[in-house]
């Protein structure tokens, strides 16, 4: 295919960011130390008329003092003074630009107004334009980074991002580090006054890197048919993930001082469109984070049996309950499964699925009970799935032979979910040696369930296509 114009604005050999600034209180600083610690190898060109230097890097007066053709310009200035850098900007010296800067149609009529004029002079001057009140874009595999925040790791993946709002940035160090999410593209839209969720959208379905896209909405700025077409064609290929926000009429008038975007049309409507574009729903950040986490982890299921064990029985019945109200059903495990448990049974027999490890562990004297369990209903063909629950902290655990066995079910191309009693007081080297191995930790057994019935809807739709 030919390259797409948003390739430039991930893939810049050259950066300028006009507002960098060498005073480390401000947020502006960090917009060149991200992209020097982060290790980004093309050329950086600060731009500010009143430092001599923004983190060690030689600082131009003005953009027409680079004297050079600069693939991506950052324009990082007072609002008040936005209007006037952007009249300056030679469209023929530019390759894209993104507004950081807030300020517009977010705060009214009046903001609006002067956004449309930067629009109309960005459009005449050629120069396609993210923003404004935009941070973007983000892309590990050249290490760019424009963010507000200090970034202390950018570990590559297969889930790309699309944001109508900021709101990912002060949780993006920990979506990165301790929730395990490997990156390979950001694109924050703001206001969208030029470049919308449709042309993103069209350039991360042709994206080699991207395998799961994840897309922020509060309004659909470009073609609303355009964009359904889009995600009808794209999920049977990658799995798309959608948050919707502003679905309520407060919602909403929050959605217009935020990023000045109003939702149009039902929300009905909407979830329809969805769901016949074969896109995923998430209702709130924590499904959209962990839907994410779920995609990028975990093959696509067989079908819908899923296998459960856990610790207190009445956890099993809730778990059961999640299951069959997710579209998911209990699996019923062969005779084969039963005779390689058996003997970590009891003196008395037991349930296969759920599976009761209270009393196996209080009981058994088998001391890989875990492993034991998750090994039969890898090799079972009655299973699809499989979702387990971790021990308590009472039961103590060698990680080196504890952890292993879990690898049994992704060898097997089963999906494995697992969660801890509580997320706060468990082992963190047990989790970092699961999610290092690709197998996802949930908070609590009905997030992971709905992971695994969301998984089994994609199932249906790419098998369908």
């Amino acid at each position: 295919m030919p390259e797409h114009f948003l390739h430039r604005f991930l893939y810049p050999s050259s950066v300028a960011i006009i507002g960098a600034s060498n005073n480390k209180f401000a947020v502006n600083y960090h917009l060149v130390e991200n992209l020097v610690n982060m290790g980004y190898q093309g050329k950086i060109y600060p731009v500010n008329p009143n430092q001599d230097e923004v983190y060690g890097i030689k600082t131009f007066k003005s953009f027409d003092d680079i004297g050079e053709y600069v693939d991506l310009v950052v324009v990082s200035v007072a609002a008040r003074n936005v209007l006037d850098i952007i009249r300056k900007l030679p469209g023929d010296k530019i390759g894209g630009a993104v507004v950081v800067t807030g300020g517009f149609s977010e705060i009214g009529p009046e903001g609006k107004i002067i956004q449309d004029e930067i629009a109309g002079i960005l459009k005449a001057k050629g120069i396609r334009t993210i923003g404004p009140n935009a941070l973007s874009p983000i892309n590990s595999s050249n290490k760019l980074v424009i963010s507000f925040f200090t970034m202390t790791a950018l570990p590559p993946g297969k889930v790309s991002f699309i944001f109508q709002s900021g709101m990912y940035e002060p949780r993006l160090n920990w979506m990165l580090s301790d929730f395990h999410l490997g990156l390979a593209k950001l694109i924050d839209l703001g206001n969208k006054m030029d470049i919308s969720e449709v042309e993103a959208l069209e350039y991360l379905s042709q994206d080699p890197d991207t395998g799961v896209i994840c897309i922020h909405l509060e309004s659909i700025k470009g073609s609303g048919r355009r964009f359904f077409d889009l995600l009808k064609q794209t999920t049977p290929n990658k799995p798309v993930i959608v948050l919707k926000g502003g679905r309520t009429a407060a919602g909403a008038k929050a959605a217009m001082s935020h990023t000045g975007s109003l939702l149009q049309g039902s929300d009905i409507v909407f979830d329809v469109a969805l769901k016949q574009a074969g896109a995923i729903k998430a209702d709130t950040l924590d499904d959209f984070l962990y839907l994410a986490k779920a995609f990028s982890y975990l093959p696509v299921p067989g079908g819908n049996r899923v296998a459960i064990a856990t610790f207190p029985g009445g956890e099993a019945v809730l778990a059961t309950d999640t299951i069959y109200q997710n579209g998911l059903v209990m699996a019923e495990p062969g005779k084969d499964s039963y005779e390689r448990l058996h003997k970590t049974f009891p003196a008395w027999e037991i349930a296969l699925n759920p599976y009761d490890f209270g009393i196996i562990y209080t009981f058994s004297s088998f001391n890989n009970n875990h492993g034991a369990f998750i090994e039969a209903m890898a090799d079972d063909e009655e299973v699809d799935c499989i979702a387990v629950q971790l021990p308590p902290p009472i039961f103590p655990i060698d990680p080196g032979i504890f952890c292993p066995p879990f690898l049994t079910a992704p060898n097997k191309g089963k999906p494995l979910v697992v969660w801890p009693p509580h997320m706060l007081r468990f082992d963190t080297n047990i989790i970092e040696w699961l999610e290092a191995h690709s197998i996802p930790v949930f908070p609590s057994g009905a997030i992971a369930i709905k992971c695994l019935s969301a998984l089994n809807r994609y199932r249906r739709i790419s098998r369908a296509s």
